[in-house]
């Protein structure tokens, strides 16, 4: 994306508005197409499909017309009668002709009609005449009547397969427009989504590719203002941006080169200035060689040194001073002009500079060792173009650039010292002379007082001495005048260093105080992370310290769980056979007991399932199954439920919904029933007087809601008001806290655990949620507020919802799947199976559940996992009752359903239809006779079989029709007929009222629009009266009903059918549950009198069960009620017995195996059970209290073939028992 950073700004903004462009073309341009194609599709529909079906629709009516004309011209002998046949056979000609124009493609269909039907007619229109003209032959006429009959059984087939085909053909191409619909549904949706994200993701790419680099310009510019020199800069693109970032890193650079350039100037200067100091004030030559050398070699990191002074009179060079060198004596002191590289430099007055030295050439030595130095630098000094001497300095390192410019400074500083040290020591030298010659003239004096004659010559030579002394005072006069210029200019200098020393002293300070600053927050910055640290491990350790408290708290309940289920295992299975007294030697009072004690142990096991529900959830192991629900489904339910209740204690109860609620929102249909029940519940048990209100709405314009992430317009809120107690300020949030109640006292009066709430505002967080109170304050109600996000229909799991009964069936299940294998004789005929149910589901594992439950009712199930092998089965085997799912690979639960009921063999088989969506609606008006919704409750999915149990064990056939149409009574008729049921009609209220009363029947049906009264009327007079006999009634009606009615309805009848093209159908399977004329082709050994129950358990008998379990309370429960099932019990403490009585008796049927037991565990003894290959197939069912999520998980993967928890639920074992039996 190289390219796209070095673009302008201006180009990365309107890049954004050109994707926006071409993506919005994009769909423009396919939804035109879309649109073109559907109206394709509309073209052909209303200039052919809608056309030709109406001409085939007009043909069967007159086909029956002219075929009733034909019977009676024949039957009458009347000529008349035949004319008339023959000009509807023309018209009938004449209309397939027309079909043939609107259709061109239907040629050769129309044809062959045609053909059938003029082979008909010309047949039919010759024996009439025959019998008209009466010279048909008696013995040959049957013959003839039945070769007509042929000819239109053929035309009849030929005509049904062409309206079929071409209603299959309307379908085909309406099912394309819709497809067409979906598909542009979908991908304007899939579109708008990468449209928005692109958008969304390119817009992100253009604010950060130019807020990126100026965030960081400033930051460079910030960091470079404080004095950050360091401070990286990122290399930006060719924009805008990158400019600046360009600019920025140029002035960072030119800065840092100047700052550097002043301090070195600087340091330059204070050297100077020290040298300056050092050279200072009046010294012999010697010790300004040594000042000058002990501060220049370390200085410049060098290691030796030494400096020559140049003799004018004798034109040598002399070693004046040394630093660290070592003489030696080969080595001379004094050199010559031009002699050795220090006579040279002084004789060229250059530098020169020597660098890999030959090891020998200079040696530095120290108290510890010697070195060589392998780099020498030689420079003369220089005074007014007068060689005043050469330095020469040796170190291990290389010299500089900057070393060279140092030394060339500070060797014009050392000339003027030396020349001043030199015209010091040259004045010096005139004054001892001058000195010297004073004493001599006095020596001379006093000779020539003695000796008179010389004294003029001794005086001229003392006038001459004289004027040469003038002479060399004017010189000295002159030289002192210059030291004078000298020392001032040098004064001068001096001052000048002072100013900058006190400008470097200033800036030093600055400095100094800058760096204290800094370490002063270095410090403090220390302090902190140390802080900092000291928290992190004290919060790792409470991270820990909290781990481990977990999970002692969850093997704590585990354990605890295991040591409460199981002697309440044995309370509840003994508390619930007594209470049945099967054996009829208890009284009422002892039976009552037992039923107390049964209630008290549920009581106690919900106690515990809760609290172990609030262990699940805090330990994020509470499983969410979404799935889409409907506010109004929602109302309505906890109408029914709560109702009566609420009657039940003199309250109101009331269901309100909000106008701008979705018609789906999304979330876990358990856990909110859950919430809102507890809430329910909990109103109407502190409500004594008044109303209690479950109100579903959006939140209100400007609520404040609890949860932040909780947008207004997406969230559904749930509130639930009373008029009952209220609940105090200080108490409002402590409600929420575990076992915690308003009235906590010992004299309270309401009873309770005080974990509801808890449950219901963590499930309510698990869901994305929160709960909130609102109270004024005792006496003054409550209102608890449940807000949930709305949701998506992607949040959904792909996966429909699972069963939320009491089964667990092991996943490792063997699918009892139905071998479906062709007819070996090819005949298209079935077989009829024998109270069979057939099971049409994708998910082996709640198959297995259906099938387990079918077996409890006495029915053979069988499974097929798709929708081809279903149709298969059921068209080869008829069974009494199908259960289809929806969602199934390859072709889908409605495409079976239309196959079915198109099929003349399988289309009056009962179907009820269980899916994870709720499309009851369709699912009835295909035929359907029910429809539950996934996740189904146990008690559903077992109120279902009873049903499909009932009617099939059910041989009656008596049918009232109660409908004031002679059609419908006719159609009805022909929708019955040939299944042997024996219909009654009535026409008005009071006639069926009259037959109710003098015969017996098996169902009724009824529509609500009546002559002389209403369908109501007629339900509730029958209601009321207990002279009329319960019959099932199927509402069969095309009157809209409002919900109250509907709900008035169901009070009374059994289903609800409205008239429909498909309702026939479903009105067929309806009555068919109640009538089951499929119950007479079942053997006479199998037909209803034969007490089902009775048989159910004949499995059980003599079979050889090994109970193993430590607990000698569950062991006496248990094997009592297996006893009675007919079981063969040997019991087993651990499982080291349970190994040994296998090897003693390799025949057990099946075995039940506790897990946790001494010695020897549940696990351990599964695992080595299953080691050995005679016991592969052997069943086990484990059994534990353990209720933590993988502990089923652990019994299949240990060798459990099935598992089930304590405390036993005898029904739910009986069923597992039998199942593994049964395979």
């Amino acid at each position: 994306m190289n390219w796209f950073q070095n673009l302008s700004v201006r180009l990365k903004i309107l890049s954004v508005a050109g994707l926006g462009i071409v993506l919005f073309v994009v769909y423009a341009a396919y939804s035109f197409y879309i649109a073109e194609t559907n109206i394709d599709h509309l073209k052909r529909i209303e200039s052919q499909d809608f056309p030709v079906l109406e001409l085939v629709n007009a043909n069967n009516v007159d086909f029956i017309a002219i075929s009733e004309s034909f019977i009676a011209a024949i039957t009458q002998a009347d000529p008349d009668l035949l004319q008339e046949a023959q000009s509807r056979a023309a018209e009938f000609e004449q209309r397939l002709a027309d079909i043939r124009r609107t259709d061109p493609s239907l040629s050769g269909s129309v044809e062959d009609l045609r053909r059938s039907f003029s082979a008909y007619i010309g047949e039919a229109t010759t024996l009439a005449r025959s019998l008209i003209n009466s010279d048909a032959a008696a013995d040959d006429l049957y013959q003839r009547i039945s070769h007509v009959r042929g000819l239109q059984d053929a035309y009849e087939t030929h005509q049904k397969a062409f309206e079929k085909q071409r209603y299959e053909a309307f379908r085909d191409t309406l099912n394309a427009s819709r497809s067409d619909n979906l598909s542009t549904q979908k991908i304007g949706l899939f579109l708008g989504l990468v449209a928005f994200t692109l958008l969304a993701l390119i817009a992100l790419r253009v604010t950060r590719a130019i807020t990126l680099p100026l965030e960081g310009a400033v930051n460079a510019a910030d960091n470079i203002a404080n004095g950050k020199w360091d401070t990286k800069i990122e290399k930006g693109g060719r924009d805008e941006t990158g400019h600046l970032l360009h600019a920025i890193r140029k002035m960072r650079d030119s800065l840092i080169k100047r700052h550097t350039e002043d301090r070195r100037q600087e340091t330059i200067k204070n050297h100077l200035a020290e040298l300056n100091n050092r050279m200072r004030g009046e010294m012999s030559f010697e010790q300004l060689g040594n000042n000058m050398l002990s501060f220049l070699v370390p200085v410049l990191e060098a290691q030796v040194g030494a400096f020559y002074s140049f003799d004018p009179a004798t034109e040598q060079l002399t070693l004046s001073s040394s630093y660290a060198m070592q003489r030696r004596k080969h080595l001379a002191n004094t050199f010559r002009l031009g002699e050795s590289l220090v006579g040279q430099c002084a004789l060229e007055r250059k530098s020169i500079l020597l660098e890999q030295v030959p090891e020998d050439y200079i040696s530095i030595a120290s108290g510890t060792g010697t070195g060589q130095a392998r780099n020498v630098m030689v420079m003369p000094v220089v005074h007014d173009d007068e060689i005043k001497g050469v330095l020469e300095i040796g170190a291990f390192r290389e010299f500089s650039d900057e070393d060279l410019t140092f030394l060339e400074q500070c060797v014009s500083v050392i000339a003027v010292s030396v020349h001043s040290v030199q015209s010091r020591m040259r004045l010096a030298q005139m004054l001892e002379q001058t000195q010297e010659q004073a004493e001599a003239l006095e020596r001379q004096k006093e000779e020539m007082a003695q000796v008179n004659e010389d004294l003029e010559e001794q005086a001229m030579e003392l006038s001459a001495s004289e004027s040469r002394l003038q002479q060399q005072q004017e010189e000295l006069k002159a030289i002192n005048e210059e030291l004078e210029s000298q020392t001032q200019a040098l004064r001068a200098s001096e001052e000048s260093l002072q100013a900058q020393q006190e400008e470097l002293r200033v800036t030093n300070e600055e400095l100094e105080a800058q760096a204290r600053l800094l370490t002063e927050q270095k410090t403090e910055m220390a302090q902190k992370n140390d802080e900092l640290e000291l928290l992190r491990h004290e919060l790792e350790d409470k991270i820990r310290e909290l781990e481990m408290s977990s999970k002692y708290k969850s093997e704590f309940l585990s354990t605890m769980s295991h040591e409460l289920r199981t002697p309440l295992n044995s309370i509840l299975i003994l508390s619930n056979a007594l209470g049945q007294n099967k054996k009829g030697n208890l009284d009422d009072k002892q039976v009552e007991h037992a039923q107390v004690i049964h209630s008290a142990g549920s009581d106690l096991l919900s106690l515990i399932n809760d609290i172990l529900d609030i262990s699940k959830i805090e330990e994020g192991k509470m499983d969410v199954i979404i799935d889409d629900l409907s506010a109004q489904e929602i109302g309505e339910h906890f109408r029914r439920n709560f109702a009566h209740v609420a009657e039940s204690r003199n309250l109101d109860f009331h269901v309100n919904l909000g106008d701008n609620l979705p018609d789906y929102f999304y979330t876990d249909r358990q856990r909110l029933e859950q919430i809102i029940k507890n809430l329910l519940s909990n109103a109407l048990k502190f409500t004594e007087q008044g109303s209690v209100t479950l109100t579903i709405a959006r939140p209100e314009e400007g609520e404040t809601l609890p949860s932040r992430h909780l947008l207004p317009e997406k969230t559904i809120k749930f509130a639930v008001t009373d008029t009952g107690a209220g609940i105090p300020a200080e108490k409002q949030k402590l409600i929420f806290e575990a076992f915690q109640q308003a009235d906590g006292t010992t004299s309270r009066k309401y009873g309770g655990t005080g974990l509801g709430l808890t449950i219901s505002r963590e499930l309510a967080r698990l869901l994305g949620g929160e709960i909130s109170l609102y109270s004024d304050g005792e006496g003054t109600g409550s209102t608890f507020m449940l807000y949930l996000p709305e949701g998506s229909a992607e949040s959904m799991d792909a996966t429909p919802g699972d069963v939320s009964g009491e089964a667990d069936i092991g996943s490792n299940a063997e699918a009892h799947t139905a071998a479906l294998t062709p007819n070996e004789s090819g005949r298209d005929d079935f077989v009829v199976r024998e109270k069979t149910v057939l099971i049409v589901e994708d998910d082996i594992e709640f198959a297995n559940v259906l099938l387990e439950l079918a077996a409890d009712y006495g029915l053979e199930g069988h499974i097929c996992s798709d929708g081809e092998a279903g149709l298969e089965y059921a068209s080869h085997y008829r069974p009494s009752a199908i259960i289809l799912d929806i969602g199934l690979p390859g072709i889908d639960g409605w495409e079976v359903m239309e196959k079915l009921k198109a099929d003349p063999r399988t289309k009056d088989i009962p179907v009820h239809f269980l899916s994870g969506r709720d499309e009851r609606k369709k699912a009835l008006e295909l035929g359907a006779i029910d429809f539950l919704t996934k996740p189904a409750k146990q008690d559903d999915i077992l109120s279902a079989f009873a049903k499909i149990e009932g009617a099939i064990e059910t041989n009656v056939r008596r049918l009232l029709v109660v409908e004031d149409s002679e059609i419908q009574h006719e159609s009805i008729r022909e929708l019955f007929d040939q299944k042997g049921v024996e219909i009654t009609a009535a026409t008005s209220g009071e006639e069926a009222l009259t037959a109710l009363r003098e015969t017996v029947f098996d169902c009724m049906i009824l529509d609500l629009t009546l002559p002389d009264m209403s369908g109501f009327e007629l339900l509730e007079t029958l209601h009321a009266s207990e002279s009329y006999d319960s019959v099932p009634v199927v509402i069969y009606t095309g009157k809209d009903m409002t919900r109250e009615e509907e709900a008035k309805l169901r009070k009374y009848a059994d289903r609800i059918i409205l008239k429909t093209e498909r309702s026939h159908e479903r009105l067929l399977n309806e009555a068919s549950l109640f009538l089951h004329w499929l119950e007479s082709t079942l053997p006479a050994n199998r037909r209803p009198g034969n007490d089902a129950i009775e048989h159910r358990d004949d499995i059980f008998e003599g079979k050889q069960l090994l109970l193993v379990d430590d607990d000698m309370r569950n062991i006496y429960a248990l094997s009592a009620q297996l006893e009675e099932l007919g079981f063969d019990i040997t019991i087993a403490n651990n499982g080291r017995e349970a190994l040994d009585v296998l090897e003693a008796n390799a025949q057990m049927d099946i075995v039940l195996m506790d897990i946790m037991m001494p010695e020897m565990d549940g696990y351990e003894a599964m695992s080595l059970i299953r080691e050995q290959s005679r016991f592969q197939k052997l069943p086990i069912l484990a059994l534990t209290a353990k209720a933590m999520k993988d502990d089923r998980a652990k019994c299949i993967q240990a060798g459990a073939n099935d598992y089930c928890s304590k405390p036993i639920d005898m029904a739910k074992l009986t069923s597992l028992l039998r199942v593994w039996l049964h395979k």
